[in-house]
């Protein structure tokens, strides 16, 4: 007779290996679920073979024109609106600084004081040149009357040539003396003048470099002065470029003033290079009736040389490069290809380059893109003018 302990236990193993048939037919259905799904999938696919053999849509190629040079070769120089006469002022004689009446920025008139110099000794010696000058003119009036005298009793015969020749050695010496002392008061009256420094000249002040209490020596500069008027750029010219500057057409644009253009003339060139930035100074005078460049705009020269052999120019963006040697892609006929050309870069400007090579006036060449390219893409070229935003999406 079997215990209920041993009937529960056989229950138990029966229960357990139906629950394992059980589970087991549920993992063959899900599996096989899964498998029809899959097979259907596929036949709504395309078969492989005929996906590879569709062909692709041709990618845009945005181009741009081939232009012929028109003989002229611009460059450009970046520089600042300078004055035409920017010099220290300074006092012509040496002192105590007593006051400093402008500082920089102030614009001043011909005549303005600038400073002045503690004028007390400058006082004194004018002074003293005043009483020295009356002195001497005592002197001479006393001689002159003696030599008077002289002449009298000498032409009487009560007087010897020797006294009368003393006489009027005398009346010489004091005359002298008389147009010495003189001569001494306009000098200590100029020194006195000297201890105030005034503008020579309209202006602006551009710097000061001495402050009210410093002692000074003659010739000290004190402040600078920019004088109102003519107007220049300067900027700075590599050597390899110098040769292009005398006798060409220039003109001038600021950045404060978009499409605003001024002639230029080349005033000054430097003899010598810098020795550390291999560049020549140069200044070019800005024809401004009306005053519109101010000191310290950011300016750029612009310089036109003519008579220069003839290019092809195309888009800066065109250029690429395979190795050392430059290329450009040419569109074909039908504007379905393109094919790489070599070319020989001249010069690059902002935005074109200068290059030769077996192209023609007129031709497409692709502007954008350029790396992305190869002989055997099928493209659809579309021309765009200089300048034209492109459309987004294009470079797919």
């Amino acid at each position: 007779m079997s215990s209920p302990l041993n009937c529960r236990f056989a229950s138990c193993k029966e229960g357990s290996a139906a629950g394992f048939i059980n589970a087991r037919r549920r993992r063959i259905g899900w599996t096989a679920a899964v498998l029809g799904l899959a097979v259907l999938a596929a036949g709504c696919q395309p078969d492989a073979a005929e996906q590879a053999d569709a062909p692709l849509a041709p990618r845009i190629v945005w181009a741009e024109q081939v232009k012929l040079s028109d003989g002229v070769e611009t460059q450009s120089f970046t520089g600042t609106v300078r004055p035409r006469v920017d010099a220290p002022m300074a006092f012509r004689v040496g002192g105590k600084l007593a006051e400093r009446l402008v500082d920089v920025g102030d614009e001043v008139a011909k005549g303005d004081v600038i400073g002045r110099l503690d004028e007390g000794d400058y006082r004194h010696g004018l002074r003293v040149a005043i009483a020295q000058e009356k002195a001497a003119e005592a002197e001479a009036e006393r001689s002159s009357a003696d030599l008077e005298r002289a002449r009298e009793l000498k032409e009487k015969g009560h007087a010897s040539t020797a006294v009368f020749d003393r006489a009027k050695a005398t009346a010489n010496a004091a005359r002298e003396a008389l147009a010495a002392a003189r001569e001494r008061r306009a000098l200590a009256e100029n020194e006195l003048e000297y201890a105030v420094l005034k503008a020579d000249a309209d202006g602006v002040v551009t710097g000061v470099s001495a402050e009210p209490g410093e002692v000074v020596t003659a010739g000290q500069p004190i402040v600078r002065l920019a004088r109102t008027g003519e107007r220049e750029a300067a900027i700075a010219i590599p050597e390899s470029r110098i040769g292009a500057v005398r006798g060409a057409k220039a003109w001038v644009t600021l950045w404060a003033l978009p499409g605003k253009r001024f002639d230029a003339a080349l005033r000054e060139l430097s003899p010598e290079a810098d020795p550390a930035a291999r560049t020549f100074d140069a200044r070019f005078s800005i024809d401004d009736p009306e005053g519109q460049a101010r000191l310290g705009m950011t300016a750029t020269v612009h310089i036109a040389r003519a008579d220069v052999e003839k290019s092809f120019v195309v888009p800066l963006s065109a250029i690429w490069y395979r190795g050392e040697a430059a290329f450009v892609w040419r569109s074909s006929e039908d504007r379905a290809a393109v094919e790489a050309v070599p070319v020989t870069v001249r010069r690059l400007d902002e935005e074109v380059a200068y290059v030769d090579g077996g192209l023609k006036p007129g031709e497409l060449v692709a502007s954008l893109g350029v790396h992305r390219l190869d002989e055997n893409l099928a493209v659809r070229v579309e021309e765009r003018m200089a300048g034209e935003a492109v459309k987004v999406g294009a470079l797919r």
